[in-house]
């Protein structure tokens, strides 16, 4: 046997070894490109959730009201935001349930099933960036009517229909209040709430919206694009 021919296993074996370390190396990067991917995920996500809090900070704080009205205003919005991002934490890639948006937002207020409330919709999903800030319009939307509205107490003859429909590649959430004496004296002035659903909901997720506001009845209309991807805050 020539040394030629001893020599070609021993070289087959380093080609092999070399092929081996190659993969490694790429399988090393690509594990380093998704860590980056990740790593500025993050980092958006955490910017864009601080740039959140502080905007619902601020305006928390100059809504005016006692400390303790402020206080609760804020810790509810917090509480919102919280819920959302550990979805988020558990399944980053999870639609959420359009009436479990809704339904967590009123029992985060002690509504269960009341007579009041009726709910409607076929079940929709959508992603998580639009579930919070749909969450934070519904959230304003009880504390005005726990104020003014359907949900104030003291007359049977209130009622509050919240019901969502989709059509083509939009999801359109109705808040129909009727029934109630004391909104046409004082119907979600403007403050936050208000501001949030008509300002920052159709720059961050191109919704649009409507106010029509009655003697005895609010109706706020949101339509939200269902492939929209959210806007940065900052």
């Amino acid at each position: 046997m020539s040394s030629l021919e001893r020599n070609e296993p021993a070289e087959a074996e380093l080609i092999s070894v070399r092929k081996a370390l190659r993969r490694t190396q790429e399988q090393l990067q690509g594990a380093r490109d998704r860590e980056a991917v990740l790593r500025n995920e993050l980092q958006h996500r955490v910017r864009n959730m601080l740039a959140i809090i502080r905007s619902i900070f601020s305006r928390s704080m100059t809504s005016g009201g006692s400390i303790d009205d402020i206080a609760d205003h804020f810790h509810g919005r917090l509480d919102t935001i919280a819920r959302y991002q550990s979805f988020h934490s558990i399944d980053p890639m999870r639609s959420v349930d359009v009436e479990q948006i809704v339904r967590d937002e009123l029992h985060s207020f002690q509504f269960g099933d009341d007579p009041v409330i009726t709910i409607e919709g076929h079940e929709a999903h959508i992603n998580q960036d639009v579930a919070q800030l749909t969450a934070l319009a519904v959230h304003e939307l009880v504390t005005n009517s726990l104020k003014f509205g359907a949900l104030s107490g003291g007359d049977a003859r209130v009622r509050l229909l919240i019901r969502w429909t989709v059509a083509g590649n939009a999801l359109t959430l109705e808040w129909l209040e009727s029934g109630v004496a004391i909104i046409g004296a004082a119907p979600l002035r403007r403050g936050f709430g208000r501001e949030f659903i008509e300002q920052a909901l159709p720059y961050q997720i191109g919704a649009t919206t409507s106010f029509d506001l009655r003697p005895g009845g609010l109706t706020c209309i949101i339509t939200i694009p269902l492939d929209v991807v959210a806007a940065p805050v900052i």
